[in-house]
């Protein structure tokens, strides 16, 4: 009797005591706090929740990101991010987050040929690792596994929404492999299109990026056959197309940029065979020492 009455009266206590936020709620409110200063543009906010050794999966450091960042909010001032999918994994000190963020943003420069803007519209896919410090949670690393960017000027978006043009390349290869990157089209009669396939790696700002040889392209398709580096840097492949309307006197229709993530396997290596020792070093030392 006395049990059951105790085992009631704790039921009680606890009912009435204020509940306690779990590490999962702490880093899904933070995270919110994450999103909101993004989409603020507000670096000093949004870098704040990040640590000192902060590194991304490509080998960019905290401050070559935020250099970054700001770059891209400078180049697409409307900029916003939405998160579609979220799952939070907690344990002692370690959180991860797997999600899906989408990108939407109109550049501030106008083409000059077809006086428009560009249009913007991202995808990524990936994990962010955060590690607790004490009561603050930082965020330490991430990794993209996936990641795809358009942008596009003018009339180009109709011919990619309607599939008339498409682009293909591996989401992950291994280092030194080789693999394409092919570009499809199904455009009407008085549509051309001349192209260029190029990659990159990805790596801090400042990078040179690739010369451009543009193709006019015929049988319905462009491909570029690449090789992948043995550096361990994931690589980034882009095509640029410019799409002119018109048979007699084309005009400029519009222009389309689409970039691909390509994640590089690093390459196994070849383990020496081992030998059996049958006379130490040092032995054998002393051996000709003694001669």
């Amino acid at each position: 009797m006395i049990r059951t009455f105790l085992s009631v009266f704790l039921s009680i206590l606890l009912l009435c005591a204020p509940a306690q936020a779990t590490d999962s709620e702490t880093v899904e409110k933070i995270y919110q706090e994450i999103y909101h200063a993004w989409n603020n543009h507000n670096a000093d906010k949004l870098f704040a929740y990040y640590s000192k050794s902060f590194i991304t999966g490509d080998g960019i450091s905290k401050d070559e990101y935020r250099e970054l960042t700001e770059k891209l909010w400078e180049t697409y001032p409307d900029i916003k991010i939405e998160n579609q999918k979220k799952t939070i994994r907690s344990q002692d000190s370690y959180a991860t987050i797997s999600g899906i963020d989408f990108f939407y943003g109109t550049s501030a420069e106008e083409n000059n040929d077809l006086k428009k803007s560009g249009i913007l519209n991202a995808i990524s896919q990936g994990q962010t690792f955060l590690q607790k410090y004490g009561k603050n949670w930082k965020i330490e690393s991430d990794h993209i596994n996936f990641e795809l960017v358009t942008v596009y000027y003018g009339n180009a978006k109709q011919y990619l929404d309607e599939h008339q043009i498409y682009f293909s390349s591996p989401e992950q290869v291994k280092a030194d492999d080789q693999y394409s990157a092919t570009l499809y089209f199904i455009l009407p009669e008085n549509i051309k299109a001349t192209a260029t396939i190029n990659k990159e790696l990805i790596q801090k700002p400042g990078d040179a990026s690739p010369e451009e040889s543009f193709q006019i392209i015929k049988d319905h398709k462009l491909e570029r056959l690449f090789q992948a580096n043995t550096n361990n840097h994931n690589e980034l492949v882009s095509a640029t197309i410019i799409l002119s309307k018109g048979i007699i006197e084309p005009k400029l229709d519009g222009i389309l940029y689409i970039s691909k993530r390509v994640n590089v396997l690093a390459a196994i290596t070849k383990e020496e065979p081992g030998q059996i020792v049958t006379k130490s070093f040092a032995a054998s030392s002393e051996t000709k020492e003694k001669k």
